[in-house]
């Protein structure tokens, strides 16, 4: 199943699971978005049905999620950033703000004075149940289901210091969509990232090339933070970015970009510059 949240202009928010082209409205029978993650429901006839058309898509993750991202994963990407090459001990891990995230089909926001906002396309995992201390073996029975990620960098300010924070957590800069495919119909087979601007591919590449996979992630995370339903985990972008290519391309307004993960969907996104701020004018007396 696509399970997925969205809005629509006369029903408000809402969240249910994406048929061909319809969404199975499940929030006037199931509690909250986090309820269909731990027990997906099946549509019924009766369920409402909106057409995708008129969805406007929010990113699939619960109400208040922890999103937390692992850093230089794919071994080719960590040497393109000029890390180290010997595979690390553990994984680079770093946090977003939910509000640094839009939904498919919303355009994320260049800051109206950095020009340096990169691309980076991931495979994401959403959480659906409680769980602290899981064992990787078991790790599969919390995931809810995969996602595609636009985990983009705002380069300048990342740089700023040894932690990504400042980065990466710049409002409205990413994206995650459009749904989530559930693991009952995708599987554990390792899944194809592939990233476009304006159509052309700048990343591609497979999670069984992670240097720390699915299972070994959520086995480390959880180890040190409670992980509950609609918890968001994104896996590591490929080698492709911008800033590493000759001269450095950024992301600019007019851009789109897509985030496909096979077997799961394709992510569009837009990008727009951020509204500069009036700054008043002092008046004299």
């Amino acid at each position: 199943m696509r399970l997925a949240r969205f809005c629509t202009a006369g029903g408000g928010a809402g969240f249910g699971v994406v048929e061909r082209d319809t969404v199975a409205r499940l929030d006037h029978r199931v509690p909250s978005f986090e309820h269909l993650l731990t027990a997906p429901a099946a549509p019924r006839a009766d369920d409402p049905r909106v057409p995708l058309s008129d969805v406007e898509w929010l990113p699939p993750v619960g109400a208040h999620p922890k999103i937390i991202c692992v850093g230089f994963n794919y071994a080719a990407h960590a040497t393109e950033a000029g890390r180290d090459s010997a595979a690390p001990e553990h994984p680079t891990l770093f946090i977003r703000f939910a509000d640094s995230l839009v939904g498919a089909g919303t355009p994320v926001v260049r800051p109206f004075d950095d020009d340096s906002l990169d691309w980076e396309g991931e495979a994401a995992l959403v959480i659906s149940t409680v769980g602290r201390r899981i064992p990787a073996a078991d790790a599969w029975q919390h995931i809810a289901g995969v996602t595609c990620m636009a985990e983009n960098s705002v380069r300048t300010w990342q740089l700023h210091s040894g932690q990504a924070t400042a980065g990466k957590n710049w409002a409205a800069t990413g994206a995650a969509g459009p749904w989530l495919t559930t693991t009952d119909e995708l599987g554990t087979a390792p899944l194809r990232v592939t990233t476009r601007l304006n159509g052309t591919v700048v990343q591609d590449d497979t999670t069984d090339r992670l240097t720390f996979g699915f299972a070994e992630i959520v086995a480390y995370v959880s180890t040190f933070t409670p992980l509950r339903p609609g918890d968001l985990i994104a896996t590591g972008t490929p080698k492709g970015i911008g800033f590493r290519m000759s001269p450095p391309r950024f992301l600019r307004p007019g851009d789109e970009v897509e985030v496909e993960v096979s077997g799961v969907g394709v992510l569009r996104h837009g990008v727009v510059d951020e509204v500069a701020p009036k700054i008043a004018e002092a008046v004299a007396g």
